[in-house]
Formats: structure tokens, C-alpha cells, sequence
């Protein structure tokens, strides 16, 4: 017979699984300047606009926010 704490284990088993799939994947390190273009950035951002991150992905066929 299934209890109230499996159903909930198995809640939490499913709901860890699909946040697994829709996590962003780990990309290259922060160095100072866009991956892209090359414009000088302070703290730890990779891209200076939304567009240069999106060319830089497409260049590489990184697929972002697509589960399998």
C-alpha cells in the first residue's frame, strides 16, 4: 500500500527531475571582457548584451532552455 510519504517522495523525485532538465547548462568562466566581441566588462558577466550571448551560443550549437 502506498503512504502519504511516498507520494510525496515520488512528487519530489519527478519535480527534481524536470528541474534538472530546464537547468541552465554550466558555460565558460567570466573573464573580464564579452566571449563574443571582446568589450571590456566589470564584475562576473560573460556577454555585454543579450545579442552577443545568443551569436556566441549559436556559433558553439549551444542549445539553451530546450528539455529533452
Amino acid at each position: 500500500m502506498t503512504t502519504l510519504d511516498d507520494k510525496a517522495t515520488e512528487f519530489e523525485e519527478l519535480r527534481r527531475a524536470d528541474a534538472l532538465k530546464m537547468r541552465k547548462p554550466n558555460g565558460p568562466e567570466a573573464c573580464g571582457a564579452c566571449l563574443n566581441c571582446g568589450a571590456e566588462l566589470a564584475g562576473d558577466l560573460r556577454w555585454c548584451d543579450q545579442d552577443c550571448r545568443d551569436d556566441w551560443q549559436a556559433r558553439r550549437g549551444v542549445c539553451v532552455g530546450v528539455a529533452a
